[in-house]
């Protein structure tokens, strides 16, 4: 039996991210900001592959992050078990976020074409970053007692930045695919409006 193109693409896809994502930080390619925060291209990875490979490539793609964090990043910042605790926790925050990704995209890519697709775009990076920052925050103490993470914290360390550069940088990416690399790969969408402009010029 052929499993669907909808399943094996994301499947190759998230496995293509998070081994990327895996080998950036085993190369560590980061800014450490604090003792257990840290700036690198992961969220780049992450929501590119929400957007195009929806919920199964997301599941793998963020294998790849909390593997190798846990592995290269905060392995021995926490006594164990706690930093297994905190990367699951950190797995949970992030899967739940991205998930107005996945599905805020399919639904921008259906209705909107470019250069409209990119304000759409901005706007659903910044609900996962706020909804990122909730989970993170409640998460991350429950797994790590005493940890004190607060709202705090991610507003005047990175988050600002990283979303500022992480908005700019996909945006570019998504301006600079081709309409067929572009459309979400984990369902059969219905015509794009980019793709209802290309056939009524043909």
């Amino acid at each position: 039996m052929q499993l669907k193109k909808t399943i094996t693409v994301p499947v190759i896809g998230g496995l293509i991210f998070g081994a990327i994502s895996y080998l950036t930080t085993a190369a560590n390619l980061t800014i450490q900001i604090t003792r257990d925060i840290f700036l690198g291209p992961w969220e780049i990875f992450n929501i590119l592959s929400a957007a195009l490979f929806g919920p199964i490539g997301l599941l793998i793609t963020e294998l790849g992050l909390d593997v190798s964090g846990y592995v290269y990043l905060i392995g021995d910042v926490f006594p164990a078990p706690q930093g297994i605790y905190y990367v699951v926790s950190n797995y949970i925050a992030h899967y739940i976020a991205l998930l107005p990704v996945v599905f805020g995209y399919r639904f921008i890519y259906q209705r909107m074409r470019m250069p409209r697709l990119l304000a759409g775009w901005a706007f659903i990076v910044s609900i996962f970053y706020l909804l990122g920052i909730v989970l993170s925050v409640h998460l991350h103490n429950i797994a790590v007692p005493g940890l004190g993470v607060s709202y705090k914290d991610y507003f005047t360390n990175s988050v600002l930045l990283e979303f500022v550069l992480v908005t700019i940088i996909t945006l570019l990416i998504l301006q600079a695919l081709p309409e067929r690399y572009r459309r979400p790969r984990w369902f059969e969408p219905k015509n794009s409006l980019d793709q209802t402009i290309e056939g009524s010029a043909e």
